[in-house]
């Protein structure tokens, strides 16, 4: 008898060389997790003492969202080709995972099965490229992307129901 997961969380996929880029879209999440339950998980999460790997493949394996943080130093790592992208790409084949990979720099995305999917940002706008105003507002309209990807419809109604 196999057991249905329920897939209702946010992965997010990053280089820890860029880590810095992580931190500014964990800040522009908080407020959509506080207020709205967006379950969030990157590896940050993971204690001291853990087994890391197995806390991944827990992680990947309840994703109803993958978010990607897409630069040279994420398409050069070969744990995230090797461990986080081909369960991520299953799932969003087979189970529905929406993929939302976010340009932060120029790269060569396109020699990937990244390619396949929207960015949520343009791809030829990086958000390296942009200035701390654009930087800012192109955050907000990912997070809105995020959030529409990962919270149910039904909820987001009723939450206006609520107001």
């Amino acid at each position: 008898m196999s057991e249905t997961v329920t897939r209702n969380q946010v992965f997010i996929s990053y280089s820890h060389h860029d880590q810095e880029w992580l931190t500014k879209l964990q800040k522009h999440l908080k407020p959509m997790i506080r207020n709205q339950n967006l379950l969030v998980w990157d590896d940050t999460k993971i204690q001291a003492g853990a087994k890391w790997r197995q806390e991944i493949e827990n992680a990947l394996a309840v994703a109803k969202v993958a978010v990607l943080l897409v630069s040279p130093d994420f398409l050069a790592s070969d744990f995230i080709a090797d461990n986080e992208l081909p369960p991520l790409l299953d799932a969003a084949e087979a189970q529905g995972l929406t993929i939302i990979w976010i340009p932060l720099s120029f790269s060569s995305y396109e020699e990937t099965e990244i390619e396949k999917y929207q960015s949520a940002h343009p791809p030829n706008q990086p958000l390296d490229s942009l200035n701390s105003a654009q930087e800012n507002k192109a955050w907000m309209d990912i997070c809105k992307k995020i959030k529409a990807a990962a919270v149910p419809q039904q909820k987001i109604e009723k939450i206006f129901s609520l107001c």
